[in-house]
């Protein structure tokens, strides 16, 4: 025990009464009133050993904590000697996944090698988990591809940009049940051993692109990043946002490094002619190894006349010329879309025909409090947020595009990923060169992290924790951010291959599993398992996020008024440097001064500590 009881003699009420006892208790309650203060300010029972142990207090320990491997895919065929640009999973089909493959060249390489570059092919490798060795499907076009997406409300439509500025599409319908049956049976699974080895049963089936734009309409550069338009909305002429009546992602917007952001429609327009007639040459065939007899004929409409409907320029606010996009964001965000994917799956018509249907084609219905304003980052560092919708001129009372809100030098480097969260639609992150940030729509930066030393090549928000996101980084590494643990630094970072990581893709299997497509640039594609304590989110994790990003907003407009208020020469304009010498008794006086404010605030802070009064005296210099 600790203490015991204690019984106290007849002479010890002599001794409580003693003069001697009162004045020892005298003396000493300064020292006993300084400790219960250090005990209230400081913890005496801490374990100063244990505190310089670094503790991943929202991890726990490190062996839950790694991603985990869960597939790679690679083929010594099509991905020798090739990057991945592009990653994205198929949206109703669980386990089938989509990359990209292009040169790893320079544009002096690739001109000296232009020969080489025409004679090889440039696909889209689609795999499933069943057969890690041999892709389902391999989808071929014109030149190689930078950013590609599967249509969000037909998946049978994958839409890709290229680096000569073309737009391609397949039409992968006739594919679909050999894609839903990867699992099962199908052809392979019946085949022996022995026939592993046969050369037909390893050649996948090569789909030929069934449309490809215009050259001479399309960008003039390579297109960097694509994304389809939400199936509650679509573009009319001069960016007018519309009612989408027919309820599927028809519309796609592109940015190239041209410095154009286009809107397409995949639908047949009134102004389509049939025919070759006009494109005066123009597309570029490169050696085809699919049968162009099965191509659908889906988009025979838009094949080598497919035309934007509306072009976007990103210009400069001071000079000439345009800005060179890399990628961009809007703030439309899709809808759940699961019940729609299975009316695909029960036999419904497929988009295409529904679109092309005459019911579509009634006068469309302005859509308001539309947020036509969207992110854009270019390739020099940029981060530019203007609007799709055109404006009047007030000179001329013609419509033109709207110039820019504003134009921020962010990024010592290209803007590789402009990414909205999933839980908040006005939080987007953009991440470039050595450092990312996290900015807030219609506010300025929140959240800027200090010089790396690698580069970031791509990023990626958690879909399940809203604190949580993932950077690549060019020596092969993971950065792991949780902003519920620090702001400051990644909480953790893993290597996942020797050469730089340059796409990042995540896909929510169930709510007891989420992937993350990982690209590199040897052509291989890492599938990971995420932890649980990556995946799950704490109780109030949603509301402590918002919380958080909302303080960072005013802390900023604080520091931003007490900026303007001293430019202004009011407010609290700081410190004061004297404009001659103090005498030694004005020094003396100011250093009092000083010193009983200070005496000031321990007594406020001893009161709220509820260690003195509020009237008790403070002993003062005079």
């Amino acid at each position: 025990k600790q203490w015991y009881q204690r019984r106290v003699a007849i002479t010890a009420g002599k001794i409580n009464k003693s003069k001697d006892l009162a004045e020892f208790v005298e003396k000493a309650c300064p020292r006993f009133k300084l400790a219960l203060q250090q005990n209230e300010i400081m913890d005496v029972f801490a374990d100063d050993y244990n505190e310089l142990v670094d503790v991943d207090g929202v991890f726990g320990n490190k062996a839950d904590n790694n991603l985990k491997e869960y597939q790679s895919f690679t083929d010594l065929e099509f991905s020798k000697n090739k990057t991945i640009s592009c990653i994205d999973w198929h949206p109703s089909i669980k386990g089938i996944v989509a990359v990209t493959y292009t040169e790893k060249l320079k544009y002096d390489d690739r001109v000296d090698m232009s020969s080489r570059i025409l004679m090889t092919p440039s696909l889209i490798l689609i795999w499933g988990f069943s057969d890690p060795i041999h892709p389902q499907l391999v989808l071929e076009a014109p030149e190689d591809i930078y950013c590609f997406k599967f249509n969000p409300t037909d998946p049978n439509i994958v839409a890709a940009g290229c680096i000569n500025g073309q737009v391609v599409m397949w039409d992968i319908s006739q594919y679909e049940s050999r894609l839903r049956n990867h699992k099962n049976s199908g052809a392979r699974a019946n085949k022996t051993r022995s026939d592993m080895f046969d050369v037909e049963y390893q050649r996948s089936p090569v789909v030929h692109y069934a449309a490809v734009s215009s050259i001479d309409s399309s960008h003039k550069m390579a297109v960097m990043s694509m994304m389809w338009l939400p199936d509650t909305i679509e573009v009319a002429r001069m960016g007018v946002p519309v009612e989408n009546k027919t309820q599927a992602s028809c519309q796609l917007i592109t940015v190239g490094v041209d410095g154009n952001v286009m809107f397409w429609d995949i639908r047949l327009q009134k102004s389509t002619t049939t025919g070759l007639g006009g494109l005066g040459g123009g597309r570029k065939e490169k050696e085809s190894t699919g049968d162009k007899s099965s191509i659908p004929a889906t988009f025979s409409h838009l094949d080598l006349q497919w035309k934007p409907i509306n072009v976007v320029p990103l210009t400069k606010l001071t000079g000439p010329g345009l800005h060179p996009g890399v990628t961009l964001s809007i703030s439309q965000q899709l809808q759940n879309i699961k019940g729609r994917m299975q009316n695909l799956v029960l036999g419904n018509p497929p988009l295409i025909h529904r679109t092309n249907s005459s019911t579509t084609r009634q006068r469309p219905v302005e859509v308001e409090g539309v947020n036509t304003k969207f992110f854009a980052g270019t390739e020099d560092g940029y981060l530019i947020y203007t609007d799709w919708k055109a404006e009047k001129d007030p000179e001329s009372g013609k419509l033109v595009s709207s110039k820019p809100a504003y134009c921020i030098s962010s990024h010592a480097g290209p803007v590789h990923c402009l990414l909205r969260s999933p839980f908040y639609n006005h939080i987007i992150m953009s991440v470039g060169g050595w450092s990312l940030s996290i900015w807030k729509e219609g506010e300025s930066e929140i959240l800027q992290t200090s010089r790396s030393p690698v580069k970031f090549t791509a990023a990626s928000w958690s879909l399940t924790r809203p604190g949580v996101f993932f950077i690549g980084r060019e020596d092969g590494n993971i950065d792991v951010w949780d902003l519920m643990d620090r702001s400051h630094e990644p909480s953790m970072s893993q290597n996942i291959s020797s050469s730089a990581i340059t796409a990042l893709e995540p896909y929510k299997v169930s709510s007891k599993q989420i992937l993350l497509g990982v690209g590199d640039n040897f052509g291989t594609l890492h599938i990971l398992e995420v932890p649980w304590s990556l995946r799950q989110p704490s109780p109030n994790e949603l509301h402590s996020m918002a919380a958080y990003f909302d303080r960072e907003c005013s802390r900023i407009d604080y520091y931003k008024d007490r900026d303007a208020n001293r430019s202004q020469g009011g407010g609290d304009t700081g410190p004061t440097i004297p404009g001659v010498l103090e005498t030694d008794e004005e020094e003396e006086e100011r250093l009092k001064k000083s010193f009983n404010n200070y005496l000031n605030l321990e007594k406020d802070f001893l009161v709220k500590l509820g260690l003195k009064g509020q009237d008790d005296p403070v002993d003062l210099l005079h």
